[in-house]
């Protein structure tokens, strides 16, 4: 399973996640006609961890979690639930089969407004831990 799979189903698993938007998690950009409220998750820079023996095979992306909805509050409720899910968490990410996760640890937090769709959004930066892939 990869870092993005395992983020989605973590997320769509947590039932204070899916009771807010379902299975409506996206990975980079949602659909054009997707019902709100919904996230979007997206690397935002990734950086694998050197030793001097060489590669850790351990990473340290960060990533941006966008809750979208049409109300500041649907907004600041569906962030809260994210940030719920997944803020601290260290174990196996997604499940059976998951990501070996070190941690989760907030990055930053911002709120926006786009005036010409009138959707809010709180965007959330997470630094995620976890261990690389070997195959």
């Amino acid at each position: 399973m990869t870092i993005e799979q395992a983020i989605y189903e973590a997320l769509t698993e947590n039932a204070g996640v899916t009771a807010l938007v379902g299975t409506r998690v996206y990975p980079v950009i949602a659909p054009q006609a997707a019902t709100l409220p919904l996230i979007v998750y997206t690397l935002i820079s990734g950086q694998q961890e050197e030793s001097h023996s060489g590669a850790s095979g351990l990473a340290r992306p960060r990533y941006q979690f966008d809750c979208y909805a049409e109300t500041i509050t649907a907004a600041f409720a569906l962030g809260e639930a994210v940030r719920l899910a997944i803020h601290g968490f260290a174990g196996t990410l997604g499940g059976a089969g998951g990501v070996t996760c070190g941690g989760i640890l907030f990055a930053g937090k911002r709120v926006l407004y786009e005036p010409e769709t009138k959707i809010h959004r709180v965007s959330i930066d997470y630094f995620i831990w976890h261990e690389e892939a070997t195959s």
